[in-house]
């Protein structure tokens, strides 16, 4: 080790090397970096449903989902298997080991699910399919003094410019119910014609469908033979003949009936600001990138409101904005250690040597980055957060170095030489300081299931550590030996000469005498550390130290729930919601015009 350190103090060409690679590779690879809200994972999950109009959930449970169980059981590389019925439907999902590929594991899925040979006759096809693996992106809103249906039209459109982009690729609607064709009748005029609801339902079901009649053959040619009366227009169903009269006319549904498109009759209502609204939820991939996205509909929403009056989409929540709050903070955090860093050392050492000290943070960070882009590590929340937890350890080892290189200078030593043994000397001891931080990070790596997203936390420290320790060794060494770095001053200044003052007594008035007591009462000195662990322990079993996984995050939103008895209706539902709506409107005027009292005062 020695030798190798002693090469790269002799020949400062090699750090030089490392330096311009981790700055062009480094840069480079903080360009290309995908950002994200959250870790992007491996789908491991595979999930079966089947729909069986009418059926109770204990008939979905006997008739379909245990016999779905069953067939399971023999697939190799199963982990778990969930399930559960509800009437008309059920779901079973599949978490694997991840140790085989997906798409064979699906395959095997599939081939077992359709091997299943007692499955009820009036249910439906079994849909086997992989789960995706995406985090959020981008939530908004889109709402005006238009009906539901003009809303949905207008959604559909920025869905449809949203996929043409080619930069985002799920995309789902919400706020609005299902179409359906309604065909509404009176009851008189199902009195006056002498027809019930079930000479409809079954006129519609025979007429409104494709039929294949077979084919017939020549030598010549082949004809299929089919009928394509299957149609989703009202118009059309409004042509349907219910009853043939006797004089050679006909009762068509059109003439009892009306036809319409409309949206299903549930119990939905979706406002913003008191208006008609539809959400737009758009979620990322791993092969997408978070700012790509919301740098589109950003754009796209300022180009919209433009053209459009009377319609106004916004964005209601963007995750990339609080994706880049945490970047804004490790950014802060980071340059004020840089001049901490380099205030203190320029104020105790040199000025200099400060700089090649602070220098250990940024490379650290450029390595890491160059490391994490093979492995396709993003920038989230998580890896930010394991960047902003290691930023105040990177330096550690580089003031050490740093320190004890300008001390073996002042015994009179070259540059060089201090350099080597500067660095010689402490070799193992910041060896082992920085090697039990990456140890203690290690086993997050190892972490599955729902804490398997803090990998990249680790992934972060430990490499981001593990460099800070190759360039304090090489890089550092290599650039204070030159006689540029260190070199003595004639004379001290006023400031230096009180630093050294107030170091001296703190160091020989205050904490030798503190360490001549702790060495005298060792046993306490012991004990104490044992006794605060011990009552820390009780104080959280006993309640009084709360935890939790997370900390609550404050957010800028709120939400009220509402709970009515099953009898209750809609128009009820609807009153309560206008009230509150009032309510949160007058509260938002009220702390406006505090704001504004407070202001003009301090004015």
């Amino acid at each position: 080790m020695k030798s190798l350190i002693t090469t790269f103090v002799k020949y400062p060409f090699y750090a030089n090397i490392i330096i311009a690679i981790l700055i062009f590779a480094g840069g480079f690879s903080i360009l290309k970096t995908k950002k994200s809200f959250f870790p992007e994972r491996t789908s491991k999950f595979i999930n079966v449903s089947v729909s069986y109009p009418g059926a109770s959930p204990k008939e979905m449970e006997e008739g379909i989902t245990t016999r779905i169980e069953e067939a399971l059981r023999g697939i190799v590389g199963i982990k778990e298997i969930t399930s559960n019925s509800f009437e008309n439907f059920a779901r079973v999902s599949i978490e694997t080991t991840g140790q085989f590929d997906l798409d064979e594991t699906l395959m095997e899925v599939k081939n077992a699910v359709d091997g299943i040979s007692a499955m009820p006759i009036d249910a439906e096809r079994p849909i086997v399919s992989k789960s995706r693996s995406f985090t959020q992106a981008i939530y908004l809103g889109l709402s005006g003094d238009v009906d539901l249906s003009t809303l949905k039209k207008y959604a559909q459109e920025i869905e449809d410019d949203f996929y043409a982009s080619g930069i985002m690729s799920q995309i789902s609607l919400q706020g609005f119910p299902n179409l359906e064709i309604s065909v509404e009748v009176t009851e008189e005029d199902l009195l006056r014609y002498n027809i019930s609801f079930d000479e409809i339902s079954r006129a519609i079901s025979q007429n409104n469908r494709d039929i294949s009649a077979g084919m017939i053959k020549s030598d010549e040619e082949e004809i299929l033979i089919r009928s394509r009366s299957r149609s989703v227009k009202p118009a059309n169903i409004g042509e349907i003949i219910l009853r043939a009269n006797n004089d050679g006319s006909f009762i068509r549904i059109r003439d009892i009936a009306t036809v319409k498109n409309k949206f299903a009759d549930v119990s939905s209502l979706s406002l913003m600001n008191g208006k008609n609204a539809v959400y737009i939820m758009i979620n990322k991939l791993n092969n997408e990138d978070l700012e790509e996205i919301s740098v589109f509909c950003n754009a796209y929403v300022e180009k919209f409101n433009k053209i459009h009056k009377g319609i106004e989409l916004i964005v209601t929540f963007d995750f990339l904005g609080m994706l880049n709050s945490r970047l804004d903070m490790l950014l802060s955090n980071g340059g004020l250690g840089l001049i901490l860093v380099i205030v203190t050392l320029a104020l105790f050492l040199s000025f200099r040597l400060s700089l090649w000290v602070a220098w250990g943070i940024p490379s650290a960070f450029l390595a890491m980055f160059i490391v994490a882009n093979l492995y396709g590590i993003t920038i989230n929340m998580i890896s930010l957060f394991g960047m902003i937890l290691v930023i105040g350890i990177l330096v550690d080892d580089g003031i050490v170095i740093g320190e004890n290189i300008f001390t073996h200078y002042e015994k009179g030593k070259t540059p060089k030489q201090a350099a080597i043994d500067g660095t010689m000397e402490v070799l193992p001891a910041v060896t082992t300081s920085v090697s039990t931080t990456i140890i203690a990070f290690t086993p997050i790596l190892f972490l599955s299931g729902r804490m398997e997203f803090l990998r990249e936390m680790a992934f972060v420290v430990i490499v981001s550590l593990f460099f800070s320790l190759i360039e304090a060794f090489f890089v550092l060494p290599a650039h204070l030996a030159s006689p540029h770095i260190l070199r003595r001053k004639s004379r001290k200044s006023k400031i230096r000469k009180i630093l050294e003052k107030f170091i001296n007594f703190m160091k020989n008035k205050i904490y030798g005498r503190i360490l001549k007591i702790i060495i005298k009462w060792k046993w306490i000195a012991v004990t104490m550390p044992v006794f605060f662990l011990f009552l820390t322990i009780g104080l959280i079993q006993g309640g009084f130290i709360k935890y939790t996984i997370f900390p609550a995050i404050p957010f800028d939103m709120f939400k009220i729930d509402i709970a009515f008895k099953p009898s209750d209706g809609e128009k009820q539902t609807f009153k309560y919601l206008q009230k509150f709506d009032k309510i949160v409107w007058q509260v938002n005027d009220e702390l406006q015009f505090t704001c504004w009292t407070y202001s003009n005062y301090a004015w």
